[in-house]
């Protein structure tokens, strides 16, 4: 997909969640939202090179638990790493099912990993799909996740996994303290360490965060130690 085509199918998307927002009512089980950041990072790696991501999705929860979703930004990666491809644009549909026993929350489910675009001949396509487990406690939350097929284009790196624990506090005037590390088991490839540290607060319906991402990784720019500025809003 050419980038001018990309970003207009992302455009496309993130204008319709406003009026997405203002169809259903506070207990729709549609929900929507839309984001701002100065850099997409995922999994501790920038996924634009450092520049700016917008961003947006919808999900659709039912009262059973079952949830599914789409979710889409815009990238570079791919484009930056080989001249001769063309890809703009991540998209990712996502579904599973969530529920609680006492206290312990748990989410199973399937996301598939999206990156329209061409490719030269040979090259490896990045389209991943995972499969995930999480549970949740009070302000814990721990999650895993499993390749079923080649992770990110890497060759032959299928059951790859990816460990996630994180923490989040309320302390009180909407604000919120996060915390995130997570261990990257890649097959064939080095393995490593991502961690972050966040601060939000709710304004005038607005989500702000600041965060701060980095890596044990020392021969990427990519995935070296920065902040990042976020703002977003849910529907």
């Amino acid at each position: 997909m050419k980038t001018r085509t990309a970003a207009a199918t992302l455009a496309t998307l993130l204008a319709a969640l406003p009026f997405a927002g203002s169809v259903h009512a506070e207990d729709s089980p549609i929900t929507a939202n839309i984001g701002l950041v100065s850099d997409y990072a995922y999994r501790g790696f920038s996924q634009t090179d450092e520049r700016p991501a917008l961003q947006g999705g919808f999900d659709y929860a039912h009262a059973s638990g079952l949830y599914v979703g789409v979710w889409g930004s815009n990238v570079s990666w791919l484009s930056d790493s080989d001249p001769d491809v063309s890809n703009s644009l991540e998209i990712d549909v996502y579904g599973g099912y969530k529920g609680s026993v006492g206290a312990i929350g748990y989410d199973v489910g399937l996301l598939q990993y999206y990156y329209p675009g061409s490719y030269p001949k040979g090259f490896n396509s990045p389209d991943t799909l995972e499969g995930y487990i999480g549970l949740s406690w009070e302000f814990l939350s721990f999650k895993y996740s499993y390749a079923f097929t080649d992770l990110f284009g890497y060759e032959k790196s299928d059951g790859s996994q990816y460990y996630d624990l994180g923490a989040a506090v309320d302390v009180g005037y909407g604000v919120t303290l996060a915390a995130h590390v997570g261990y990257n088991d890649i097959k064939g490839q080095d393995d490593y360490t991502d961690w972050k540290l966040s601060v939000s607060k709710e304004f005038v319906g607005l989500n702000f965060g600041l965060h701060y991402v980095d890596t044990d990784v020392n021969n990427s720019d990519l995935a070296d130690e920065r902040v990042i500025l976020s703002v977003s809003k849910s529907f």
